[in-house]
């Protein structure tokens, strides 16, 4: 569609209908409300009279509770109007979790909004006075996320104040980060609908937003991988506690937020009865209880499956934990390989390059236009390998299971912490186009290289002889040499489980000078030296 092409289309919508589309690559729309009635998108209200910009590739469905009326700036070549919905169910959902969000509120005496000298909020020790804490599971394009961002939407839009928190567990569909992160945030307004980034709001920038939804206080967690796997379990189950122990440590002093309730948003590999198995536990769904137990969830929602349904209800009995069905939107797409592939490249771009900007059909309309968030531009720079430290969490050199001895064991952590060396031609080909995560450290972190004590074997013989002779270096072998192993990492292994402080992105590699040049968010010195890097790669094709 060229800019010349540009007509606006009057669209009527049924009581209880959706509008659903999906934008093509080359597809850019935007629409604005016309009828008295609200009408929603993802659970926020969209505002009337005011131009909503929606960019490629994203895919949506217009709910009208009543009789509507929407004008676009142009018809997408895929789109339909539906009566068959599910909103019903989720505003019945969310109806029964605001009773027990103003429940919870009324046990621990909550002020929604506090005075400016009401003082810090006392320390909530009521268990009565904690919200719904929620999953959200189910298989591969089910529309989990999607089901998330309703119910927090919903949440956040009813007039009460509430300030809920999210946690993000999909790596492969990450709500606030990049692709590969684990996350936990905080939002208090609606989060919009634009593009197919950030679905559950934007994270602080280095400049103040031009949207409210945009500054969503988020801490993030490196995985590095699109989904937990049984190699990963280990730093996934670390990864997994780590969030767990934040959260319970945040709403204990946040008597709002506790009231609030949480949402989790399961990656699709909770539904395998089999992964993260090990050879001393077999029970089934061994992730999926982790997690639960980590943020305490009292209830599980699972879209479309029944017979997982009925086995989690009888798993998370002696939990407490209920579990319900709620089924699956009839417009939900299944997203192929390309797609993921072109959302996760523009998951990383938006982390380093801020929102799109507004297409040129679009900034021609008439009206006003819904504000978007903020446009970046990153600093590119080179830095020494001996400066930047690049490590890996589990993948220490150690032969095959299959190859030890019978009865035998390996005896490196899983979550052993190795050196990159860029040296090697493979590890320049390795790091390349790399993702990487910054991750601080303390005094507390670095550990002291283990000295060997190997000495000359004739300083030994000497020595042993008592003879006085020999050259001037002798007596420093005799004293023990620190040798350290090229793989040796000077720090601690829990900083491989570490909220992260950002991410870079290695874009080019000077064998010759021994440099790399990176891109960061924001110019001046990295916050820290220290980098882990997975298996997440992003070219900026745009």
């Amino acid at each position: 569609m060229t800019d010349d092409d540009l007509e606006q289309i009057i669209l009527p919508l049924e009581s209880g209908s959706e509008w659903r589309f999906e934008l093509e690559g080359d597809e850019n729309i935007a629409l604005r409300v016309h009828s008295t009635d609200p009408v929603y998108l993802n659970g926020e209200e969209l505002p009337p009279t005011t131009w909503y910009p929606i960019h490629r590739y994203t895919k949506g469905a217009i709910y009208s509770p009543t009789e509507g009326k929407l004008e676009l700036s142009s018809l997408p070549a895929s789109q339909y109007t539906s009566t068959s919905t599910t909103q019903l169910h989720l505003h019945s959902l969310h109806l029964a979790l605001e009773r027990l969000r103003i429940l919870a509120r009324r046990a621990g005496n909550v002020t929604v909004e506090p005075g400016p000298f009401s003082g810090p909020s006392p320390a909530v020790t009521n268990p009565a006075a904690r919200g719904p804490r929620v999953m959200v599971l189910g298989p591969p394009s089910s529309g989990k996320t999607t089901v998330v961002k309703n119910l927090v939407n919903m949440a956040l839009g009813s007039g009460v104040g509430w300030n809920v928190g999210v946690a993000g567990l999909d790596p492969s569909s990450p709500s606030n980060l990049i692709p590969g992160t684990l996350s936990l945030s905080s939002p208090a307004h609606p989060i919009p609908t634009h593009h197919v980034a950030h679905p559950l709001g934007s994270p602080p920038a280095s400049l103040p937003s031009n949207t409210l939804s945009a500054d969503v206080p988020t801490l993030g967690w490196w995985y590095g991988q699109l989904e937990p796997t049984t190699r990963g379990v280990p730093i996934w189950s670390k990864i997994v506690t780590a969030m767990g122990d934040v959260w319970s440590e945040r709403w204990r002093k946040d008597p709002l937020l506790a009231a609030s309730g949480l949402f989790v948003d399961a990656p699709s590999g909770f539904a395998n009865p089999l992964l993260g198995q090990t050879k001393d536990d077999r029970s089934r769904y061994p992730l999926l209880t982790q997690a639960i137990d980590a943020f305490d969830i009292d209830l599980v929602i699972v879209i479309g499956l029944e017979k997982l349904t009925i086995e989690l209800q009888r798993i998370l009995a002696s939990r407490g934990t209920k579990v319900i069905q709620l089924p699956k939107s009839g417009g939900v797409v299944d997203l192929d390989d390309t797609y993921r592939e072109i959302a996760h490249a523009q998951q990383v771009r938006s982390y380093f390059y801020g929102e799109p900007a507004l297409p040129a059909n679009l900034s021609r309309l008439v009206g006003r236009t819904v504000p978007l968030g903020l446009q970046l531009s990153p600093y590119s720079f080179q830095i020494g390998w001996d400066t930047l430290h690049v490590l890996r969490v589990g993948e220490g050199s150690a032969a095959p299971s299959s190859a030890l001895p019978l009865g035998s064991s390996h005896i490196l952590s899983p979550t052993r912490l190795s050196r990159v060396d860029p040296g090697g031609p493979a590890h320049v080909v390795r790091l390349l186009n790399m993702v990487l995560a910054i991750v601080a450290i303390t005094p507390e972190d670095r550990i002291a290289p283990v000295a060997t004590d190997e000495v000359k074997e004739e300083v030994k013989e000497e020595a042993e002889g008592g003879g006085g002779g020999g050259d001037e270096d002798e007596p420093d072998a005799v004293a023990g040499k620190v040798e350290l192993d090229e793989d040796e990492v000077p720090f601690r292994e829990e900083i491989g489980w570490r909220e992260v402080l950002g991410f870079v992105v290695i874009t080019g590699i000077d064998a010759l000078k021994r440099k790399y040049t990176v891109l960061s968010p924001s110019p001046g010195k990295l916050p820290s030296t220290v980098a882990i890097a997975g298996a997440i790669e992003w070219v900026d094709s745009a």
